[in-house]
């Protein structure tokens, strides 16, 4: 089936095959706009897509089914496309997909024939959902040329069963805030002199995609790939891989081929006895990494390393190392090595030393693996199980830290500081602070000999402004974060132990330089 140039097109209930007795270029449904401009709703539903006889050629313009951009003369995208309900077999050389001419930017690099070309057009609205993939050739499903897109609920296993070259379960490459989630991908193979055979992938040109709740297993080449550096020129950033369960997967965890900044929190590891799988193999290329509140129950004998391994790329806070200690293990602040008590559901179980010994991390979802709430200021557990009850209105030792009482108290005021309704970083109120010098400050409890984390989020009106937020007479010397200097919200954090005798601290959100406005949101002490 080939839809081509039209829109508002429904299908449903409907079965299809390609097969022949040799293989070529072939799809099973395509959906193409050739120098079209914007085409409009585009549902597949229900339907069964098997054995169609494609190509294994690098073009990757054989799929079971394909959403399809052709041609650069006009500027030309989907919107409104809905994959869903659908079955999806022994098809070569892809199984779902999406892909554009128009693909070039400068994160992608010069090659794939861009050179300096830009004419990135991102498709949008585009959901693939609730379909079942298993024996494809090559690659899952494959998210490429899209802004927003949402991949959930599928279950995609056997894949690479037949390529020569490297695939992947469910990836996605130059696109904006690709969400993968509810899917279980398993026995994707790698073969002999293949590097990827991986579940996931945050490939090259990727910006802000987000791994949540996902299950793999027993995948040959491992949990997931950063590919941020496999395009000439190319890179990645801003992925986040929260609340995910990995079980018995081959190779390594994390195969790392570059990532300006990744977050990488609450999932939960397993790797059995006799597997060899690393944590990390990084094969050169820098890839930064912050690795917090992670289970890794390794029983195997695999560690970290790789062809160019720099420890000094992955930050480690507050995770669970059980089992195989190998000399390289990483340094980890927060580090815990007992038994975690994980069932056979990876579920947490009474008096696990994971429970509550996490590091709180912002932005994080809301919900653990399991659908259960997580704290977003209290600790939480580590690993994709939030156990422990909690209270986050109870944990916080800075009273009013969000501003929603929409009052300062019990803030006070050094010479310039109110409260402010319009530029809030979550709910209806922060603070605004300035311009220089102006802060706002508050007394808390503390005990003595104890270490505590300051944090919050912190922006500026003008790029000559700097704001922070810190902490003094508590027995040590004052100390902050790292000044905020863009004008949009970031966040920040600091830690201190108090003095031998010290019961209070002064906390403070400050405008310290330049002739505009910083302002303070979300603002939280915890005790380590």
């Amino acid at each position: 089936m080939h839809l081509y140039n039209v829109q508002h097109w429904e299908v449903r209930d409907l079965e299809v095959t390609n097969d022949a007795a040799t293989a070529a270029e072939r799809n099973g449904i395509l959906v193409e706009l050739e120098n079209f401009g914007l085409g409009q709703h585009y549902l597949l539903s229900n339907v069964y897509v098997h054995h169609v006889r494609g190509s294994d050629a690098q073009t990757k313009l054989s799929n079971g089914i394909q959403i399809r951009v052709t041609g650069t003369a006009v500027p030309t995208r989907f919107h409104d496309v809905m994959v869903e309900n659908s079955e999806i077999y022994h098809v070569d050389r892809e199984g779902l997909t999406t892909r554009s001419d128009q693909k070039c930017r400068p994160i992608y690099g010069t090659g794939d024939g861009c050179g300096t070309t830009q004419n990135w057009l991102a498709s949008t609205g585009v959901i693939f959902r609730n379909n079942v993939l298993h024996d494809s050739g090559g690659d899952g499903i494959v998210m490429r040329v899209t802004d927003h897109a949402v991949v959930e609920g599928n279950v995609a296993y056997d894949i690479n069963m037949r390529s020569a070259f490297n695939n992947a379960g469910i990836w996605t490459i130059n696109t904006d805030y690709t969400m993968v989630q509810f899917n279980e991908v398993y026995r994707v193979r790698r073969p002999a002199g293949q590097n990827d055979g991986n579940a996931f992938d945050s490939d090259f040109a990727v910006r802000w995609a987000t791994f949540q709740y996902n299950y793999s297993h027993d995948n040959e080449g491992g949990f997931i790939l950063f590919c941020g550096s496999c395009g000439a020129g190319s890179s990645s950033t801003g992925t986040v891989v929260r609340y995910n369960v990995s079980k018995n997967d081959g190779s390594r965890l994390f195969y790392t081929v570059g990532e300006q900044s990744a977050q990488v929190y609450n999932n939960t590891f397993v790797i059995p006895a006799g597997s060899t799988t690393k944590v990390i193999e990084q094969n050169g290329s820098h890839t930064y990494l912050t690795l917090s509140n992670n289970i890794f129950h390794n029983l195997g004998t695999g560690g970290y390393g790789g062809s160019g391994y720099y420890p000094a790329d992955f930050t480690w806070r507050s995770n669970v190392f059980y089992g195989n200690h190998p000399a390289n293990e990483p340094p980890d602040p927060g580090k815990v090595t007992a038994d975690p008590l994980l069932s056979p559901t990876f579920q947490l179980g009474a008096g696990s030393p994971a429970r509550g010994a996490g590091v709180p991390v912002a932005n994080n979802g809301g919900r653990d693996y399991f659908g259960s709430p997580v704290p977003s200021v209290c600790k939480p557990d580590i690993g994709a199980h939030q156990a422990s009850a909690f209270n986050d209105a109870t944990c916080n030792l800075a009273v009013n830290g969000d501003f929603e009482t929409g009052a300062l108290s019990p803030w006070t005021v050094y010479l310039r500081g109110v409260v402010d309704a319009t530029n809030a970083h979550s709910g209806s109120y922060g603070v605004r602070v300035g311009p220089y010098p102006g802060s706002v400050e508050q007394v808390v409890s503390v005990s003595p000999n104890t270490s505590y984390v300051l944090s919050g989020w912190g922006k500026v009106s003008n790029t000559d402004t700097q704001v922070v937020i810190g902490v003094k007479n508590h027995g040590g010397a004052e100390t902050r974060a790292p000044a905020f200097v863009s004008t949009t919200y970031v966040h920040g954090s600091v830690t201190f132990t108090t003095g031998a005798s010290n019961t209070t601290a002064r906390i403070y959100c400050y405008a310290r330089v330049g002739t505009g406005y910083g302002y303070c949101d979300d603002i939280v002490l915890l005790k380590v």
